[in-house]
């Protein structure tokens, strides 16, 4: 477009534009899928929490903290277990924080930051929380009963435990469902599957709903017969990821979601605790650099002797 046709052109004022949210188009589908149905957020882009499109903030902690010789010992445990999983040791670590005086247990998010994944679980009725750090692969784990500690690990234990516990398959199946079309054979699959996982194969089974045909009866039948269990996993990003536990064991509901609030994949994994929430070893190889550096910085600040 040359400069006289540019100045004849009529932009239309952004005012004028009669929708509450230039990025959200009349008629758009809230984000659904089997294991979350149309209707549970009215708000679609709420679904899995508003998306994140920024990095996660850089840990701090207030100019005037003064690290204590419990939590500077504590820091310097955590940094040595990073340093050895880094190196290849399989063994999780964790580090208690429960004797720490309530200053310094407030003070250890800000200073290690929130990373991307987060969740929740009930296990021997207590309920945990858990977020990762800014440093994949260290995560900060609260429970109900007081526990508090830091762990490094791909994922907390407990939620290894939690899905251990899980009944397992096969399970018993319903052989006649009205107006069900595909839900009885789906669900066949998984209980083959799941009730044969044993660890050995590399990759989870997936099986993808968003290119399956699935009505309403089908989806209510998977929720009916698989159930949903009290374990919840969160990964934020540039959309979101949420990994719901069935009451299966080895059953995954994961729903993908992009920075608008759409489901772009809705699948059930059959296997190990999925991919998306897990850190790699590459992740605690780039945490353990990191973390050395967030502590060099506050430990020769705060705990120099």
């Amino acid at each position: 477009m040359n400069e006289t046709e540019t100045q004849g052109a009529e932009l239309i004022p952004l005012q004028d534009l009669d929708r509450g949210n230039p990025m959200i188009w009349e008629g758009e589908e809230p984000a659904q899928g089997v294991f979350v149905a149309p209707g549970e957020d009215s708000d679609p882009l709420a679904l899995l929490g508003s998306p994140s499109v920024t990095l996660p903030v850089a840990p701090r902690l207030p100019s005037d903290f003064e690290i204590s010789a419990a939590l500077g010992a504590r820091l310097r445990a955590l940094d040595e277990a990073l340093q050895s999983v880094a190196g290849g040791e399989r063994n999780a670590a964790r580090v208690s924080l429960e004797t720490l005086d309530p200053a310094d247990r407030e003070a250890v998010p800000l200073l290690l930051g929130n990373g991307e994944v987060s969740g929740s679980l009930t296990l021997d009725a207590i309920a945990y929380q858990f977020q990762e750090a800014v440093t994949p692969g260290v995560w900060m784990v609260t429970g109900s009963d007081g526990s508090n500690w830091l762990e490094v690990a791909a994922v907390p234990g407990i939620v290894d435990s939690a899905a251990s516990s899980l009944r397992q398959a096969p399970i018993a199946l319903p052989q006649h469902v009205p107006e069900v079309m595909n839900g009885l054979a789906v669900l066949a699959e998984v209980n083959e599957h799941a009730a044969q996982w044993d660890g050995a194969a590399p990759h989870n089974r997936i099986l993808n709903f968003t290119l399956m045909p699935m009505s309403p009866q089908d989806q209510q039948l998977l929720i009916d017969v698989l159930g949903r269990a009290e374990l919840v996993l969160e990964s934020g990003g540039f959309g979101n990821c949420r990994v719901m536990a069935t009451t299966v064991r080895h059953v995954w509901a994961v729903q993908y979601v992009n920075a608008m609030g759409n489901t772009i994949l809705d699948t059930l994994e059959i296997g190990r605790i999925p991919d998306a929430v897990l850190a790699a070893q590459e992740d605690f190889e780039d945490s353990a650099k990191r973390l050395r550096q967030i502590l060099d910085t506050y430990l020769d600040q705060h705990c120099a002797q």
